[in-house]
């Protein structure tokens, strides 16, 4: 057994209790940083492009619009099952914040449309794979389906940059339900 010197133990006591408490704060800043990803406490019409800059941090990609708006996207991932599309108009104030991955928004990806209107609808991709027999690309999205099940929603793209196709399929469907 190890001496403990002439404190009597106080100071493995405070060191246990300081670890604590450093564990509390960590614990806490996480929770507030995870909170903001959503763009919580965003405000349509209120809050500005620099607060959700500093509420959500860089966006993954930002696209203009003709009209002089723009949107900017944050997936959660590569692992995650959201991406927060935060729109902005040209006077630089908050129009909305919608988690675009859902069957809802998929609905609208058809054959046909560019890989530029995926992208305003959903954001980048977490994944490509390249198909050279088929001369497409799947770009793959993680989310969580209507029935809380983890999901991947393939979009396949041609050479000329359009939509072909896009399926879903679930993961294991034992072990991936949100608890």
């Amino acid at each position: 057994m190890g001496r403990m010197g002439n404190n009597g133990g106080r100071c493995a006591v405070y060191s246990g209790a300081m670890t604590r408490s450093i564990a509390c704060i960590a614990f806490a800043l996480l929770g507030a940083a995870c909170a903001s990803y959503s763009g919580r406490g965003l405000q349509p019409g209120v809050s500005s492009e620099d607060e959700v800059r500093r509420t959500m941090g860089a966006p993954a990609m930002e696209l203009g619009n003709p009209d002089g708006s723009k949107q900017l996207a944050y997936p959660r991932g590569p692992l995650g099952t959201e991406t927060f599309m935060v729109r902005v108009g040209r006077d630089g104030l908050v129009q909305g914040v919608d988690q675009v991955l859902r069957d809802e928004v998929f609905y609208r990806i058809v054959p046909g449309i560019t890989k530029d209107d995926v992208l305003r609808l959903i954001g980048p991709p977490s994944e490509m794979m390249e198909f050279p027999r088929l001369q497409q690309t799947a770009w793959e999205y993680r989310y969580q389906d209507a029935w809380g099940y983890t999901a991947f929603l393939s979009v396949m793209i041609d050479p000329q940059g359009i939509v072909a196709g896009r399926t879903t399929r679930r993961l294991d469907r034992d072990n991936s339900r949100s608890r």
